[in-house]
Parts: C-alpha cells; sequence; structure tokens
C-alpha cells in the first residue's frame, strides 16, 4: 500500500543524532522509549529552565483527552489530529480514535504529522482499526492534503458534515510567515458546524522571561519554537464562535480538568475551541 506523503522530511541516520520536537513532548508526557541521546539532553536542559514543563506537558495530554470526548459528545464523529505525534504512552489518555470510538463505532479518524517515525508508530498501534487513517505531511502543504482528504480516506471523511479538528502543541514550532498557509486553507476547507480546538503555549502568564529561554534552548538545536500571546493565538481561529470558558489556560477549558485549581502558569499555555458558523469566510 502505498504511504501518502506531503512534504515530509527522509528518514535520515542523522535524523537520530538531533533532537526531534515530537520525541521530546513524548519525553515530557512520559513516553521516551523511542528517544535518543540527543532528546534526552535537550529535555534536561528545557527542565533546567522551566522546572514545570512536564506538568504542563500533562495537562495539555489530559486536556486533550477531554476535548476529544467532549467534542464526540456533541455529536462529532470526523476528527482530524494535526501534529498527532506519538502514540499515547499511558493508557488512561489513549488516542483519539480509542476515546471517540464507545460513542460513535462508525467515527473517522485521521492522525496527520511529519515524524516519519512517530507516524510508524502511530500506525502499528491502530493497525486494523476501521475508519482510522495515517498522513505524513508537512503542514505546510496543508492545501494539497486537504484537496486529496476525501479520496484518502475511501469516501469515509465527508465534507458535508460538520469535521473536529484537533490542533494541540504543535503550532508553537510553526514560525510566524507559515501560520497563515496552514490556519487560512483550513478554516476555508472546514464546512460549517467544524470544531476547531488549539492549544497554544503562551509567554503570556508572567512567564515571558521562561519562555525566552526556552526558545533560545530550542533554537540552539535547531528547532523553531514560537510561544505566542494571547491575541495571537486568538487569531488563530478566524473569528469563529467560541464554546465554553472561551481562549484560557489549558487547565481552565474543562470544567472536570483535575487540575482546573492550579495557578494558570501551571499550564503555560492556551486552549480555546470555536465552531465554524454558517456562512463564515476563512
Amino acid at each position: 500500500m502505498t504511504i501518502p506523503d506531503y512534504g515530509a522530511p527522509p528518514c535520515t541516520e542523522n535524523m537520530f543524532r538531533r533532537p526531534a520536537a515530537s520525541r521530546i513532548s513524548h519525553l515530557l508526557v512520559g513516553g521516551g522509549r523511542d528517544a535518543y541521546e540527543a532528546d534526552t539532553d535537550l529535555r534536561d536542559q528545557l527542565l533546567d529552565v522551566f522546572p514545570g514543563l512536564v506538568a504542563a506537558a500533562r495537562i495539555g495530554r489530559i486536556h486533550r483527552t477531554l476535548t476529544a470526548r467532549h467534542l464526540a459528545q456533541h455529536g462529532y464523529r470526523q476528527f482530524i489530529d494535526l501534529g498527532c505525534g506519538y502514540p499515547a504512552p499511558y493508557p488512561d489518555h489513549p488516542d483519539v480514535h480509542h476515546l471517540i470510538r464507545p460513542l460513535h463505532p462508525g467515527a473517522t479518524v485521521v492522525y496527520v504529522d511529519a515524524d516519519r517515525v512517530a507516524f510508524a508508530h502511530a500506525r502499528a498501534m491502530a493497525f486494523g482499526a476501521r475508519g482510522v487513517h495515517h498522513v505524513l505531511a508537512d503542514l505546510r502543504q496543508l492545501p494539497e492534503l486537504l484537496a486529496d482528504l476525501v479520496e484518502i480516506t475511501g469516501g469515509s471523511l465527508r465534507r458535508d458534515v460538520p469535521v473536529a479538528v484537533l490542533a494541540h502543541d504543535f503550532l508553537p514550532w510553526i514560525p510566524d510567515p507559515d501560520l497563515d498557509q496552514i490556519l487560512t486553507p483550513l478554516r476555508a476547507w472546514l464546512p460549517s458546524g467544524s470544531a476547531l480546538s488549539i492549544t497554544h503555549t503562551t509567554g503570556g502568564f508572567g512567564n515571558e522571561e521562561v519562555m525566552s529561554q526556552l526558545t533560545s534552548a530550542y533554537e540552539v538545536a535547531g528547532i523553531t519554537y514560537r510561544p505566542r500571546p494571547h491575541g495571537a493565538v486568538a487569531s488563530m481561529f478566524g473569528g469563529w464562535t467560541h464554546q465554553g470558558p472561551g481562549l484560557v489556560p489549558v487547565a481552565r477549558w474543562h470544567h472536570d480538568h483535575p487540575h482546573r485549581d492550579a495557578p494558570e502558569e501551571t499550564s503555560a499555555a492556551y486552549a480555546g475551541i470555536a465552531i465554524k458558523p454558517a456562512g463564515r469566510l476563512p
């Protein structure tokens, strides 16, 4: 079977000698079996700068679980998980298709990532699961991917039915000039009633210096990293209708998040979920 490929970087021997954002994220939420020395070294540098980074990563993983269930409970049966990364490292917070299948056995889930190793692991873990699709893609080629997505899924993903998109914890790794190249065509392609869920690291909780140091540590390792303020994250929704409490610290979006009462800087990121109204332009 030919694997769809939209500009994802090739596997090379050198890629394991340099840290990767996907492996760092996996390490922080409790994975790391597939991490390399370069990854653990950078992780340790990041934790020296911000010891709360593990807590923030796990707060984000819990939010992902709660969000997928929340959207499934509100009737969404089609999900696209952008920058999905490695499969979940612990069973309490499984991957999206495991979360929504009890409510919608015939649901369609599309996982998208540019990391070939993460892709291979995710695809292997979901092997044989009906309605689950994996796509290799540099998200700067998202317009090309979206044009082919119905065909890639064999028609199980439909353009006349709302889609829930999870854009969790990958946009900080996208440089400013590329953001519109991803988000504008995505919002335009999605049908009315679709949901867009975003989490995004910020220095907006009085932690600007810490975030500046994290940015520097990543960039020395050759990884783009851009924490962004509230207004910049809000603009990513393109004026869609916010749900729940709006754009807030990650742990405070869901009322049943176990860390809801933690100080807002513990989240280190904003979360929002917005719905595309009928007739809404991108």
